[in-house]
């Protein structure tokens, strides 16, 4: 325990000296790499050991795991206020539900946020009760969320029988997924709906194995559970309806012949408790979903077909530009990260298959559940193709934070059960397995795996911008948060009322539109609004039209955009004219706000101009050029 106490400050301490060493870079380097993966093995590995160690009690092994969860948001809080497009609108969000108590705001840059606002009502309320600024009582939600992901797997280990140290290696082979350090540490809706997705498998593992008497708390917990999800994220939603199926499944395979040969008690595990939670589940998402299920379906379904589509075309040898993406390309990632970005699926495969034999081999004294989490993790597998296209990568992303479920508890029971028999494989391998029984040569062996698995799920998990600080970055989602687009939106907060229409492009609008509580708009194929910026040609009398019926009172004009390409390859949506090109937008056009008669500059702040609209005189002149018809 004592090294524990000092490793994990002094872990602490290094990720921070290496968060405060790339804030002032513009490109990351060796130190800051060293230095952050010198504390954060230092402050897992011991606390990974104190939380496995056979002779940890209980609270100990709790505590342990909790301090993991909370050694693993030191990343994430070294970054003040919000990072990312998802942070800007879930913050907005939460500050509309705090000040006026509105349950789903209107929001143009993500409208479906409106309709899941779980997250935005909880945060509100720690708000209120606690007294914290919103920000500050959203990172704690998060933070708490983030240490009961760490517990929910360790304690659905535990109900499928695992002993407590091979539940906490599972617990910590969860935390080793590329979504959780950094993906599901951010204040989005997956940070809080996982956790409660994961209490909620485990509330209904334990109802299930109930032999004496119903299980009360249990049922009553999952039912809970499964009331509130389909109003906190649509994909944990769904991906928990999955996994209970796949539990049904599993338990009506063994339940069904049992029952038929010796009657409803012949049975150990019960049926009803899963039966009766998985409806409670269909009927809580009709209930929240009735009036939604096509819109959602328009939402969610894109992406795959893209990505299926991709994924047949590459595989059918058309070429690279039918979508196929290059992993780790122009990648500023250490060698050996990268190395174990490649490894880290065959690492995982191996713990997998390893862990398949150890259940094999055991099949007699386990139930039908780690079955059907073997199911689950064997997901995780069939993910990684999509990796290789622009459409289903993000996806695939998001699902490995549910089929890394099945991969932990699986891996978790191998752990307890695999060193107790040679058998566990083939003779000529037994010598192998003698060797990692002996206690020294297995911890070196997991600090080695845990190494290699650490370092890819990072370089796997989120791109170099978001892991790290540093300089402001054009047209960068993680670095978008500038001062100069904080002085923009302090000033409009100051003098124009909430919700008012503002154009700008997607960078600038997630600051105007989240702290300043602005309503920015969103241009697209039918609301080409981006012609002002992208086209010097006369702006279009139904361009023009469309600025004076949406009550458009503000233009923010970035400078740069005449000079630079954004980094993510577009300024306002992944669908605008001459996405992912090298080409700049005119200079003329962007003069053309100086000159057009409807237009007053207002305010400006570094590269950022803010322009007024004149509605009487954009509606009396219909000016697109600078030059004014005189009658």
């Amino acid at each position: 325990m004592w090294v524990a106490a000092v490793a994990v400050p002094t872990g602490a301490t290094l990720i921070v000296f290496a968060y405060h060493h790339a804030a002032g870079l513009a490109e990351p380097d060796d130190l800051q790499f060293a230095l952050y993966w010198a504390g954060f093995l230092a402050g897992m590995l011991s606390l990974a050991a104190l939380a496995c160690a056979r002779r940890t009690d209980g609270v100990t092994r709790a505590c342990a795991l909790a301090g993991i969860g909370l050694f693993g948001m030191i990343p994430r809080l070294q970054r003040f206020g919000p990072a990312g497009s998802d942070e800007f609108i879930h913050l907005r969000q939460t500050m509309e539900a705090f000040f006026d108590g509105e349950v789903g705001h209107t929001l143009f840059l993500l409208p479906i946020s409106e309709e899941f606002f779980g997250l935005h009502q909880l945060t509100s309320a720690f708000a209120r009760l606690t007294g914290f600024p919103v920000w500050y009582a959203a990172m704690t939600v998060i933070l708490l969320a983030h240490v009961l992901s760490v517990l929910a797997i360790y304690q659905l280990c535990r109900t499928v029988g695992v002993p407590a140290p091979g539940a906490a290696v599972g617990a910590i082979m969860y935390t080793l997924n590329p979504s959780w350090l950094f993906f599901n540490a951010a204040f989005s809706y997956e940070s809080v709906a996982l956790p409660l997705a994961l209490w909620c498998l485990a509330a209904t593992v334990a109802a299930g194995r109930a032999t004496n008497k119903p299980a009360g708390r249990p049922i009553a917990a999952a039912l809970l559970c499964v009331f509130v999800l389909p109003i906190v994220h649509h994909l944990s939603t769904i991906m928990l309806c999955v996994i209970l199926a796949l539990l049904i499944a599993a338990r009506f395979a063994y339940w069904f012949p049992r029952t038929i040969v010796g009657g409803l008690g012949a049975s150990r595990e019960r049926l009803w408790p899963l039966v009766l939670i998985w409806c409670s589940l269909l009927a809580s998402i009709h209930l929240w979903w009735s009036e939604k299920y096509d819109w959602l379906l328009s939402y969610l379904s894109p992406a795959w077909t893209e990505g299926l589509s991709q994924l047949g075309k590459i595989l059918d040898g058309i070429g690279r530009s039918a979508g196929q993406r290059s992993l780790f390309g122009n990648s500023l990632n250490p060698i050996y990260e990268v190395v174990s970005g490649y490894l880290y699926p065959f690492v995982v495969l191996a713990l997998f298959l390893w862990s398949l034999v150890v259940l094999w081999r055991h099949r007699r004294n386990v139930g039908t559940t780690l079955w059907a989490f073997a199911v689950l993790g064997a997901m995780f597998f069939a993910s990684m193709p999509m990796l290789l296209t622009h459409g289903g990568a993000e996806g695939a992303h998001r699902s490995w934070g549910y089929s890394f479920i099945g991969i932990a508890v699986v891996c978790g029971m191998a752990w307890s059960y695999g060193p107790r028999s040679k058998m566990t494989v083939t003779k000529p391998f037994r010598s192998f397995v003698g060797a990692l029984g002996r206690p020294g040569v297995r911890a070196g062996a997991a600090c080695a795996v845990f190494t290699v698995l650490a370092f890819g799920s990072a370089t796997l998990g989120v791109n170099l911008s978001t892991r790290f600080p540093g300089t402001a970055n054009v047209g960068d989602d993680a670095r978008s948060m500038s001062k100069e687009g904080m002085a923009v939106a302090a000033w409009m907060a100051a003098h124009a009322p909430v919700d008012t229409p503002v154009l700008g492009d997607r960078y600038v609008s997630l600051q105007i539109g989240s702290l300043g509580r602005m309503s920015a708009l969103r241009p697209s194929a039918n609301f080409p609004i981006w012609d002002l910026y992208m086209s010097a040609a006369p702006v279009r009398p139904e361009v023009l039209k469309q600025i004076w019926d949406s009550d458009i009172r503000y233009f923010v004009v970035d400078s740069r955009m005449a000079t630079t390409r954004p980094r993510l390859g577009y300024w306002f949506t992944r669908n605008e004219p001459g996405v992912r090109s090298d080409d700049v937008f005119p200079q003329a056009a962007l003069d053309r706000f100086n000159c057009l008669p409807w237009l007053q500059g207002v305010f400006a702040a570094g590269p950022l101009t803010v322009y007024e609209v004149n509605g009487d005189t954009l509606r009396r002149t219909a000016a697109g050029t600078c030059e004014v018809r005189t009658e």
